[in-house]
């Protein structure tokens, strides 16, 4: 007699794997989630590694730098030493050995600062770099128009043709004439650059003459530019024409007998042709 036999169903484990005919499928809306989740972190790596990698430059005329022109890229300054807790906004410009640059101007510009430290300048030209005794600035025409400035101290300077009308409170013209000056022309724009800085709030303008070999420049025009405190110091110009227009006002308010504006006082000014249309009446530039 035949024993009974029980089968049991065979199960093969190929058979539990998914088949190019298996069809798997999940829940649409996590997928689409868990999909967005992944695009998303991988733009935010992208971004900060984009940043990361990108180097931030200051470029002209932006406060708070210095320049070396004709390179409109500038170098951050360090904090004032009378303000060391503040950002500078000292705009400055260095011009190195035998620079040349067509035009400079400075149009509607607004100097000073709340708490200057003393013998403040608003306005400066210098050699301001160690080391440098034997540069000039040598400049066409400079023509300055519709500003106000506490107080103006110009000396170290070679002009051609001196033209002053400026409202003071008070003014000293120890200009000296001298027949042998000429007359500087800087016409030539080969290799030049023009350089505006407008519309802009800054503590100070220093222009530094940091090559004894000098610098060129066919025009510097300086308009609308007021300063609420601090003095214009220039020194250390050849130019062939400077022009002060009538409708620019110097004054600290000391009076008419104290020099608000001074040309030739502080140091020697020359010119061969001067004329001097200066009006004297109390001002107080604030």
């Amino acid at each position: 007699m035949r024993k009974p036999v029980l089968k049991l169903p065979f199960l093969s484990i190929m058979s539990l794997l998914p088949t190019p005919y298996t069809k798997i499928q999940l829940g649409g809306t996590k997928v689409a989630v868990a999909a967005l989740g992944v695009v998303a972190a991988g733009f935010i790596a992208t971004f900060w590694l984009t940043i990361a990698g990108t180097t931030h430059e200051i470029i002209w005329p932006t406060a708070g730098a210095e320049y070396d022109l004709p390179s409109k890229v500038g170098e951050r300054l360090k904090p004032d030493a009378d303000s060391p807790m503040t950002a500078s906004q000292t705009l400055k410009i260095n011009l190195g050995n035998n620079t040349r640059l067509d035009k400079l101007h400075l149009t509607r510009l607004d100097l000073g600062k709340r708490s200057p430290g003393e013998n403040f300048k608003s306005f400066q030209i210098c050699r301001c770099t160690t080391g440098v005794t034997g540069a000039q600035v040598n400049v066409g025409t400079i023509t300055i128009r519709n500003s106000a400035i506490p107080s103006l101290d110009f000396g170290n300077m070679t002009v051609g043709q001196v033209q002053i009308a400026p409202r003071t409170d008070g003014h000293t013209n120890a200009i000296v004439l001298d027949s042998q000056v000429q007359d500087l022309i800087v016409d030539s724009d080969r290799g030049t650059g023009s350089f505006v800085a407008a519309d802009s709030f800054v503590d100070k303008i220093v222009i530094d003459l940091n090559g004894d070999d000098g610098a060129y420049i066919g025009e510097i025009l300086i308009d609308d530019v007021d300063a609420s405190v601090g003095e214009w110091d220039w020194d250390y110009v050849t130019a062939g024409t400077l022009i002060i227009e009538s409708n620019v006002q110097i004054g600290d308010g000391t009076g008419i007998d104290v020099a608000s504006a001074k040309w030739g006082v502080s140091a020697p000014f020359k010119a061969r042709q001067v004329t001097d249309n200066t009006v004297d009446t109390p001002l107080n530039i604030r």
